[in-house]
């Protein structure tokens, strides 16, 4: 099973070496988007042969048996064997390649190699594809660093990315910042929340913080809830703010 898996991998072309992906003719149904680039293709033609890769040799080690078998089984993880390719892709100009790498940094970076190498792919990230779409994603992961990259690093290219980024790229880094000083137990995040509504009204941006700003402060411990109305069991109309100053207990109840 181990030498099948092995074959298997090793013997995909793609894999022979960090070289640049070739792209498999494709008709124009499968290239949904007129904005893919070569790096962005190139990088779909290789996370997919990941995929593939990825799933049979989960398969395989699902279906091992023993212990011995499943720790031999775990030193061909394909993160390891594509991580020069995507490496290689990174080096291109794939933005998402860098994504990848950060994913499985663990996979295909050193223990004491760590912090450094995930700077340097985040400081790449922020340098060169801040515009992208897609970059939601990175800021999410950037912020969410505890480990390996120090609070002082995460403010300091914020900052950064917040003097040189426009429109869209300008609202994703401060959503990205009013959500880093509200995980931190820091109220000064609700500014940034009120900054994407006073200099991005109009962005779908602005319409995910807006849920997450109303929900920090019309529902958190100690806010003024949002009013409402409805009848007594006597029919009578009644409304929350119509008993403004008097203790009132709201019961919720159902049946499920």
């Amino acid at each position: 099973m181990l030498i099948t898996l092995a074959l298997a991998l090793l013997m995909t072309p793609t894999l022979e070496a960090p070289a640049p992906v070739s792209i498999p003719a494709c008709s124009g149904e499968d290239l949904a988007s007129e904005d893919l680039n070569s790096e962005d293709l190139a990088y779909e033609a290789l996370f997919s042969q990941y995929e593939v890769a990825y799933d049979a040799w989960r398969e395989q080690v699902r279906t091992s048996s023993g212990l011995k078998e499943r720790r031999e089984l775990r030193k061909l993880d394909p993160a390891v064997l594509f991580g020069p390719r995507f490496k290689a892709l990174a080096d291109s100009g794939s933005g998402r390649s860098l994504l990848w790498l950060l994913d499985n940094a663990r996979k295909v970076a050193e223990r004491k190699e760590l912090p450094d190498r995930k700077l340097e792919w985040y400081g790449r990230l922020f340098s060169s594809h801040l515009d992208a779409d897609w970059f939601g994603e990175v800021i999410t992961k950037f912020t969410k660093e505890r480990r390996d990259v120090s609070a002082e690093q995460i403010e300091a290219i914020l900052a950064d990315a917040l003097e040189r980024a426009e429109g869209d790229a300008h609202a994703r880094v401060l959503l990205g910042l009013a959500r880093y000083r509200l995980a931190g137990k820091c109220n000064s995040g609700l500014a940034f929340y009120e900054r994407i509504f006073a200099e991005h009204p109009d962005s779908s941006i602005a319409e995910a913080a807006q849920s997450e700003y109303d929900r920090l402060t019309k529902f958190g411990m100690g806010a003024s809830p949002p009013d409402f109305a409805g009848e007594t069991i006597d029919g009578e109309a009644i409304s929350l703010y119509a008993n403004r100053g008097k203790v009132t207990v709201v019961d919720f109840w159902g049946y499920w």
